[in-house]
């Protein structure tokens, strides 16, 4: 999400060619389907947790396919050759990374107990932070250190990709928080709060 918010309007301008208007229309619609991914994924997590029957995968599974599935749209980015191909992977496969941060938050607060919740929380919103940072610098280090600008993007996004693929694969294979709040010996948290009349 930080590659796509500092680099890829350089990218759409410097390399594709685009101008200023059609990169902020772009960039700013790439935004809105985040937004959008974040709140559908949200829905559809609290409408299968109130059905409490199992899906298809694993508890935690379903966000690294959806990481999977962003880094294949990535990496179609990185390498197509015409528009009509890799504008429609900003809108829809790429915008599925950022589910990962919900998710994230979700697997660390499941796992800990009450009194640590805060400070594990905390602890994760840093390392999210810290991709801001550190996206940036990297990207434009693999950018600065290739050939071309073109080439060094190009490696740039297969070096997302690869990172995307790396968590995808990971948090589908071992993503559990029930199974490890359970081994951890963490109970759920029953609901607080009072309940709203209608």
């Amino acid at each position: 999400m930080s590659s796509k918010l500092t680099w890829l309007p350089d990218y759409l301008e410097t390399v594709l060619g685009w101008d200023a208007h059609r990169v902020g229309l772009m960039v700013g619609a790439g935004a809105i389907a985040n937004g959008v991914v974040l709140l559908v994924h949200g829905l559809v997590a609290q409408r299968a947790a109130r059905r409490g029957r199992p899906g298809l995968l694993p508890a935690g599974a379903g966000a690294g396919v959806l990481l999977l599935l962003s880094a294949a749209a990535v990496s179609v980015f990185a390498t197509a050759d015409a528009d009509w191909l890799r504008v429609p992977t900003m809108f829809g496969p790429m915008a599925l990374a950022p589910v990962m941060m919900t998710v994230g938050q979700t697997a660390c607060a499941r796992i800990t107990p009450p009194s640590q919740r805060g400070v594990v929380l905390g602890a994760v919103v840093c390392v999210f932070a810290l991709g801001g940072v550190l996206a940036p610098l990297v990207l434009g280090g693999i950018v600065d250190a290739a050939a071309t600008t073109a080439q060094g993007y190009e490696n740039g996004w297969l070096v997302t990709a690869a990172l995307l693929a790396t968590a995808g694969a990971a948090t589908t294979l071992f993503l559990r928080p029930e199974r490890d709040a359970q081994r951890l010996g963490v109970p759920e948290t029953p609901p607080v709060g009072v309940p709203m009349a209608h």
